[in-house]
């Protein structure tokens, strides 16, 4: 049994990061590049703290597909590269 990463240091990276907060008026789907909160130096900032958190390696196709537009996204992401890590 794979465990999954715990994705609240995600979170909690983009809220501490961009002073934003997760609620109900600001759901995880929220586009952060739309809403303002992300612009290209603070997704570098999170480009490099996954891959130094969950040690994940970007391929272009990810930087350039809208992956890391949105906390759920970002969460869904993660989770999905880990275990395909943990499968090979």
């Amino acid at each position: 049994m794979t465990m999954s990463p715990d994705t609240d240091k995600i979170r909690r990276f983009i809220e501490d990061q961009f002073l934003v907060e997760f609620d109900a008026s600001f759901p995880e789907d929220t586009d952060l590049f739309r809403e303002g909160v992300m612009d290209s130096f603070g997704y570098v900032q999170l480009h490099r703290f996954l891959e130094a958190e969950y040690g994940i390696t970007f391929a272009l196709e990810d930087m350039t597909g809208n992956v890391l537009v949105s906390l759920a996204s970002i969460r869904a992401y993660v989770t999905e590269k880990t275990a395909a890590r943990a499968a090979s």
